[in-house]
């Protein structure tokens, strides 16, 4: 079935339901709302966001569970949404990330400012890594071009598309190893240096296993590493937004509103209601039904079509159902959430790096690749990792509006939790996991574990449970590169229509994917308005 379907409905109130005020939710929204659309947008949770939303876990603290930092955004995208003219406020990262390999290795800044990146990398890790660090850059170019990886309103290709277009035999083969290769067969390329270049190594390792279930020597984790290595077109650096990630969600939020358009909270929806094989409307738990001339749902593809639309499986397409089902959903990690008397220090061979605050606000601390393998398959069998890949914040470094006076918080992501194991164990395996992060965050901070006042430890479960994210996975869809591109589409020739007529998706389950980059909700909005919204 093509995009083409836009039979004629009956007029309601509203243009658009919009199910679920998730970051790509609201950028749906508020782009209706700015067309003059009439829009109506249902969170279940008391505040807008999801996994992108801001709010007080710890006492005295806003804290986010979920998404933490800000992606480069498009430009037609920043113009649209408009953050800062709805209050938004953003914060420039001097240094955006640090990483901090095992002991005996150096640590790799990422700075704000080129030269001093440069500086840093040549200085510190030597021309190699250096030269490595270009190249790699380059050979990340064209396969994270052709995956549109930040731009807007573009349908997505298969893989067999693109090795069609490959403008040479270099380049097709430069696409099999990113779309079937290892992460670590792509890093010995440029970095084959194991004690040289052990950071960078283990750096590179972390961004190909965080979006996945794999390890970085598994076939295809390739992929999810090109992703993550890609850079967008019009520039831009990492952000943190003051006030949270969830003040963004708050501006747009405050946009949609004064646009004329609606946001009701506590509001879950129990069904996607259809008439005349089209989807019209919504119905409430509470029974109430509400129509609108599109239903769009910011939920991933199982918790649209396997939940919401429960009642209707027999008039969905059996293909479409079976690639629903088949859709990989993990979320191997534990996240933790914490409130500090104090901030913390880095000691022993990390005290050096006290000297810079920029330097204490957050990055990664990363075993060898080796380790991460070892770690991924420990999770497979269903054990606990024994060394840890840890993604860590302390936002209040350059936001101190997030803590109590006197106060820091910190967050922390622990890899390769067993997520599969029986549900019955999983309670105690992650109050384990979560025991073995905060030992590991004090091998570089000795004095963390002291300075805890209150913590949350959060699983896949969680995210499940207060999100709606099947199985917990942010993701909506892990990045392998079979779930990815063209396969993100549910409809030939639209990003964002489904075999349902007047139903379509808007979320991370969308082509480009994941991140906060607000793409899947404008690019929705954006189909919409040239297609079955454009009269009216």
């Amino acid at each position: 079935m093509d995009a083409s379907h836009t039979d004629a409905s009956p007029r309601t109130d509203l243009d658009a339901i919009v199910i679920g005020a998730g970051h790509n939710g609201l950028a749906t929204a508020a782009v209706l709302a700015g067309a003059g659309k009439r829009v109506l947008v249902l969170e279940k949770n008391g505040y807008v966001g999801g996994m992108t939303g801001t709010r007080e876990i710890l006492t005295g603290c806003r804290n986010e569970v979920g998404a933490s930092c800000l992606f480069p955004l498009a430009k037609e995208v920043e113009a649209a949404l408009d953050f800062e003219g709805n209050g938004a406020e953003f914060i420039p990262l001097p240094v955006m990330a640090i990483n901090l390999p095992g002991p005996g290795g150096k640590a790799l800044l990422f700075h704000a400012n080129p030269l001093r990146q440069l500086a840093h990398v040549l200085l510190d890790h030597g021309p190699s890594a250096m030269l490595g660090f270009v190249r790699m850059i380059r050979f990340c170019q064209y396969p994270a071009e052709v995956m549109d990886r930040f731009t807007a309103g573009r349908l997505p290709r298969s893989f067999e598309e693109l090795l069609a277009e490959a403008p040479s035999d270099a380049a097709r083969e430069q696409l099999e190893l990113v779309f079937r290769g290892s992460a670590m067969d792509v890093v010995d390329r440029f970095f084959p240096d194991e004690v040289k270049h052990r950071t960078l190594r283990a750096l590179l390792a972390f961004a190909s296993v965080q979006s996945t279930y794999k390890g970085p020597y598994s076939p295809g984790s390739a992929f999810c590493l090109v992703y993550t290595m890609a850079l967008n077109g019009s520039g831009g650096l990492m952000r943190r937004v003051k006030g949270g990630m969830g003040s963004l969600c708050e501006a747009l939020a405050r946009s949609i509103e004064a646009k004329g358009g609606e946001i009701r909270l506590k509001q879950p929806v129990s069904r996607i209601v259809v008439e005349a094989g089209r989807a019209v409307g919504v119905e409430l738990r509470g029974g109430e039904v509400l129509r609108a001339r599109v239903v769009v749902s910011n939920l991933d593809k199982p918790a649209t079509f396997l939940r919401l639309l429960a009642d209707e499986q027999a008039s969905l397409p059996a293909p479409l159902l079976e690639r629903v089902r088949s859709i990989e959903h993990k979320g191997a990690w534990v996240h933790m959430l914490f409130k500090l008397d104090g901030l913390p220090a880095y000691g022993g061979e990390w005290a050096g790096l006290n000297g810079n605050l920029h330097a204490r606000f957050g990055g990664a601390m990363v075993p060898d690749p080796e380790q991460m393998q070892a770690s991924f398959e420990a999770c497979q069998r269903g054990e606990l990792p024994t060394e840890i890949p840890i993604a860590f914040q302390i936002p209040s470094v350059e936001d101190p509006t997030l803590a109590p006076p006197g106060h820091h918080i910190a967050s922390a992501y622990g890899f390769f939790f067993p997520c599969d194991a029986p549900d019955s164990e999983r309670g105690k395996l992650r109050d384990e996991m979560a025991e073995r992060v905060i030992d590991r965050i004090s091998r570089y901070l000795p004095d963390f574990r002291e300075r805890i006042v209150e913590k949350a430890v959060f699983s896949s479960d969680h995210f499940a449970a207060m999100h709606g994210a099947t199985n917990g996975d942010f993701t909506h869809g892990l990045l392998h590169a079979d779930q990815m591109l063209a396969a993100r589409a549910v409809v030939e020739g639209s990003a964002h229509a489904t075999p349902l007529p007047g139903l379509y998706l808007c979320g991370s389950s969308c082509h480009p994917g994941p991140g906060v980059t607000f793409l899947p909700g404008y690019g929705c909005a954006k189909e919409l308005l040239g297609g079955v919204l454009a009269q009216g």
